[in-house]
């Protein structure tokens, strides 16, 4: 999925709760920031290379990867409101 990158400081002005990241492979690690409301989840997941560049970015909503089109800002605050 493609996504219009947020900083983390709009991830947490949204509401998103960051969670317990990892480490991957190479020295890269995730970020994992979460928003529940309503029974519903939406997570937001930034994966790092050795860098610190953010080289994936993945949205999900309630356990399920959004595909299909580039996702604004716009976009995860219509969410947020659905919920």
């Amino acid at each position: 999925m493609k996504m219009h990158l947020l900083s983390i400081m709009k991830i947490v002005e949204l509401g998103f709760k960051e969670l317990k990241g990892d480490k991957l492979d190479n020295n890269e690690y995730y970020r994992w920031w979460q928003i529940k409301k309503n029974d519903c989840e939406l997570d937001i997941t930034y994966e790092f290379d050795n860098n610190n560049k953010v080289k994936n970015a993945y949205l999900e909503f309630n356990g399920e990867q959004l595909k299909g089109k580039i996702i604004t800002l716009a976009d995860i605050e219509t969410l947020i409101k659905l919920m």
